[in-house]
């Protein structure tokens, strides 16, 4: 009976050390009820963002994050399926969303990647 215990403590410890540290948070930038901007984060840093720019259910834009610093935006800009541009630069990159998706200039075109995703879904007077 004492092994048996000890067996179960031991799997469900190992479960719970198991689940991934990947975790995902979206924004509704259309108020269509969908997530058409995922941040992909660790629990506390963002390491990838993925956006469908256009709504129709597919990300077309994929931000990389290293380190809290931009490291490269890749986008379809034809909307195929297929990257057809890569920007390298973070200032490139704001004046891309600028220029092409506005509205998505909260959700993508930031100065600074080093937010925690706690900052990112702040809002004054909630608690989200």
């Amino acid at each position: 009976m004492k092994t048996r215990l000890i067996v179960l403590l031991f799997l469900a410890l190992f479960c719970v050390a198991a689940q991934p540290l990947h975790k995902t948070r979206g924004v509704d930038v259309n108020k269509d009820g969908k997530a058409d901007v995922v941040y992909h984060h660790d629990g506390e840093n963002i390491n990838k963002i993925e956006a469908d720019t256009n709504y129709n259910g597919k990300n077309d834009v994929t931000v990389h994050v290293e380190n809290g610093k931009f490291k490269k935006a890749e986008i379809d800009t034809d909307h195929d399926g297929v990257v057809d541009k890569r920007i390298d630069n973070q200032a490139q990159f704001k004046q891309w969303v600028n220029e092409n998706r506005p509205d998505f200039n909260d959700s993508l075109g930031w100065d600074d990647y080093s937010r925690k995703i706690d900052k990112v879904f702040w809002k004054p007077g909630g608690k989200d």
